[in-house]
């Protein structure tokens, strides 16, 4: 078992210390999720200390961040956690963009009371799931957002650091024995489901491919196989397969493994620019809309539009002199993504998965 001697253990019960829900009332900075009802738009809202979360705060000079009265232990801690991604997640009434940035900082706030007290790995592993999940599901759903909305490279750093700790944890569980791996094996059930998306986050990289090949055959699971199968093919360069392969994962990798569709586009369009150059060719849009997973004809256009393809008589005419890959699209929403992302509660998925 871990210690804990030498750590300091919260004893704040609620989501928010009274310390700071009296300074953030005080000095007007409380967010509109946590008002009460009908003072939004006094001088001075009042704090709904039932919605109160507290806040990220960076550790200053003369400031103690080991409080006891500051921190929440595990448990509430736990609490939180389904507050934030059960209550306030799911809500119609504001801006996504707004939830996301309200949910994040919470989220920073409750991994910081988790280092602090160095909290068991059951801990650690129950709270760093889900929290790796909501990263992932924004990184696809604001994707189309403009960067003072939302930024994907700040996005994709929280959810790398959580990812990679997690899989931290589980290397460290898969090594105890005895009574504590029964307990720990439960915790990490979900495991291969992790795995496979570190995979699919980091297409193509050679360290994320080694891992899985060292793991024990209880992970490699059909779902693990197929990231290593698709980041395999991404390496190799067979985009085809790339595509055919990103339908076959489960919903939330399919939704991250979409955001590396521009750069393999881009490449393909290029490659093909080469190999089909001629001014009497004419290439069929259809196929191109099917084999690299287009929404429709039009998106097929704009793209090859944007790198410089002529387009005539509903094809492509690719000319190697005419390609300009000194750009590329950002991210965008997929079709058959959102079709089934639409069929999922938002925080089911990200509480529990969808292994």
């Amino acid at each position: 078992m871990e210690s804990l001697e030498s750590y300091v253990v919260g004893i704040c019960q609620n989501m928010c210390p009274d310390e700071e829900i009296k300074l953030r009332e005080k000095e007007s900075l409380l967010h509109t999720l946590e008002v009460v009802p009908g003072t939004e738009r006094d001088r001075k809202p009042k704090a709904d200390r039932s919605r109160m979360v507290k806040t990220f705060c960076r550790s200053a000079a003369g400031k103690s961040m080991q409080d006891p009265k500051n921190l929440r232990p595990p448990n509430i801690l736990l609490k939180t956690l389904n507050y934030l991604l059960d209550d306030i997640i799911s809500r119609k009434d504001l801006p996504w963009t707004v939830i996301y940035d309200f949910v994040m900082d919470r989220l920073r706030s409750i991994r910081q009371d988790l280092v602090i007290q160095n909290s068991s790995k059951a801990y650690c592993i129950s709270i760093l799931q889900p929290i790796v999940r909501f990263h992932a599901y924004a990184s696809y759903r604001l994707c189309e957002e403009n960067i003072n909305s939302f930024d994907p490279v700040i996005n994709t750093t929280h959810l790398q650091e959580c990812l990679k700790r997690l899989l931290c944890m589980y290397d460290c569980c898969e090594e105890i024995s005895g009574k504590d791996g029964e307990v720990y094996s439960f915790l990490i059930e979900n495991r291969p489901h992790f795995e496979a998306l570190y995979l699919v986050l980091n297409l193509g990289d050679s360290e994320a491919i080694i891992r899985p090949l060292n793991l024990s055959k209880i992970w490699r699971t059909d779902v693990v196989e197929t990231a290593l199968e698709l980041s395999l093919s991404y390496t190799n360069s067979n985009f085809i397969r790339v595509c055919r392969l990103i339908k076959q994962l489960p919903i939330l990798l399919q939704a991250v493994a979409t955001l590396h569709l521009p750069k393999l586009r881009r490449t393909v369009l290029k490659i093909m620019s080469v190999a089909y150059s001629s001014k009497n060719l004419i290439f069929p849009v259809h196929v191109l809309k099917s084999l690299l997973l287009y929404n429709n004809d039009r998106d097929v256009f704009s793209d090859c539009k944007y790198y410089g393809l002529e387009v005539r008589d509903n094809g492509i005419c690719f000319l190697r002199s005419s390609f300009n890959d000194n750009k590329m699209l950002p991210p965008s929403h997929q079709d058959f993504v959102d079709q089934k992302l639409n069929d999922v509660s938002v925080s089911t998925l990200i509480l529990f998965g969808d292994e």
